[in-house]
């Protein structure tokens, strides 16, 4: 009752026709993969996983015609991957600390033609296409946790850390081999709490992404700044009736960041918003 085995085959057939233009070639594709889970101690809050999957990714139908973005020549991404990590999931009956869990994963993907969008030609001309061969390690971190501070008044409370090195392998000769691939921060994460009281809620909520850069070779002159942003929410739910009417007002940027995700596209500073939604 502690120790499982999955396995799963999925096969996939593709075949795109176009009545104007070359439409791209007809795939087929077998992706096994098979998941091992073990809790040392039966019903206990500690468990132990790994998995190993062959994954296919088949690119869509705007990867390949979108008009001056699409390349129907590009080739479906095929990865092999490698996954082992550790949970921790505990419940009380009792306690301020309501549940914890804990996650960690080490994760190691083998990936050839991996479909990226890259600015080719002029800054704002963006293309699809294939890089050989990509070597991408990292480690997956995450918290969570439910307090009961008083009666009916819980908070929540999620955090999240990734490090990532997605490495380009494609020709040795090239000024970028090894160099980390375009736009992939090599640290990255969120933050998320959430204050609930009766039907009232109250939630701030950042995410961090750490330097990348802009271009195949990670060169000072193609780097970018890491960027943080913060939002705030609060929202409260009525009930008329059987029928239930919710009001959110939110702030997005509360710190009015100056910020680009994408070099020369700067992101909007302190916006705010308000949204109403009633379920009848």
């Amino acid at each position: 009752d502690n120790f499982k085995i999955q396995g799963s085959l999925l096969a996939t057939f593709i075949n795109d026709k176009t009545k104007t233009g070359k439409s791209s070639d007809a795939v087929s594709a077998l992706s096994p993969a098979i998941f091992v889970n073990w809790q040392p101690k039966q019903n206990g809050p500690l468990s132990l996983r790994t998995f190993i999957k062959k994954s296919f990714r088949m690119p869509t139908f705007n990867d390949l015609y979108y008009v001056d973005v699409g390349n129907a020549k590009l080739n479906p991404e095929t990865a092999i991957q490698y996954n082992i990590g550790v949970a921790f999931d505990k419940h009380w009956d009792s306690n301020i600390f309501s549940s914890l869990r804990i996650q960690a994963d080490a994760y190691y993907n083998d990936v050839k033609d991996k479909i990226i969008s890259y600015p080719k030609g002029t800054q704002f001309r963006w293309t699809m296409m294939n890089l050989g061969k990509v070597s991408i390690h990292g480690i997956d971190l995450s918290a969570e946790s439910e307090l009961s501070l008083a009666k009916e008044l819980t908070l929540n409370a999620r955090l999240q850390y990734t490090w990532q090195k997605a490495i380009d392998k494609t020709d040795s000769e090239s000024s970028y081999y090894k160099d980390q691939l375009p736009y992939t921060p090599e640290h990255s994460g969120s933050a998320i709490i959430v204050l609930s009281y009766r039907n009232t809620e109250f939630c701030y909520s950042t995410i961090y992404s750490g330097k990348r850069y802009f271009q195949q070779e990670n060169l000072p002159r193609n780097e970018m700044e890491a960027w943080q942003t913060s939002d705030i929410s609060l929202s409260h739910t009525f009930k008329i009736n059987r029928n239930i009417l919710r009001i959110k007002a939110e702030v997005n940027n509360v710190f009015n960041k100056d910020y680009d995700v994408v070099k020369n596209f700067p992101m909007p500073l302190r916006n705010y918003s308000i949204g109403i939604i009633y379920e009848l």
